[in-house]
């Protein structure tokens, strides 16, 4: 997988120079060091609650294609920066949904390949996957009040490693450039 995650960063982050790319690569190399698979997670939640951390007990609501309400109740990652977290009504939350409900290819999925989702292979999120096609507001003060009533607890926070691949995931997600057609209809529309 990090061989993967090596040349995915490679990949999407052409405006940074080749040197640092190239000791992006050199320090990412050093997780393979004498066969050790690298860490994405810290060893317990961080001190705050931050971006990036994994909490359980979810309510996620979305849309079907019949135009029906439907709600889940999994895991969630945060999505909203440490800073909002601490300072905005609403945060952004999206579900951890377990591998056996994943329909694909579950290599591509593993090697982080495929943009609309997010695999960790630390042993608490080895059986599970983030998935950002399924995005919601839930209020701040619900999310810390149940996380000091014990309704809900943090499994766990990302470290630097895991962080720079939600960021990656992330940018590639929400953010890539699109397509050359639809480029060049927007650099040619003219209004009337």
């Amino acid at each position: 997988m990090l061989k993967e995650f090596i040349e995915f960063v490679d990949d999407i982050i052409p405006s940074i120079s080749i040197q640092k790319t190239s000791d992006l690569k050199k320090a990412l190399e050093q997780f393979r060091k004498d066969g050790d698979n690298p860490a994405f997670m810290m060893p317990s939640p961080l001190e705050e609650v931050s971006q990036g951390d994994i909490i359980t007990n979810v309510k996620f609501t979305y849309i079907s294609e019949d135009g029906n309400f439907k709600v889940l109740n999994h895991d969630g990652m945060l999505l909203s920066t440490s800073c909002h977290i601490d300072q905005k009504d609403k945060l952004v939350v999206v579900p951890v949904l377990p591998l056996t409900s994943f329909n694909g290819n579950l290599n591509d999925l593993k090697n982080n390949k495929i943009f609309d989702f997010m695999y960790i292979p630390d042993p608490c999120m080895k059986d599970k996957f983030i998935n950002f096609e399924i995005v919601n507001s839930i209020s701040r003060k619900l999310i810390i009040s149940a996380l000091a009533d014990n309704k809900i607890q943090r499994i766990g926070s990302l470290n630097t490693l895991g962080y720079y691949l939600l960021l990656t995931k992330l940018t590639i997600y929400f953010m890539r450039r699109e397509d050359d057609v639809t480029y060049n209809m927007r650099l040619n529309y003219s209004p009337k």
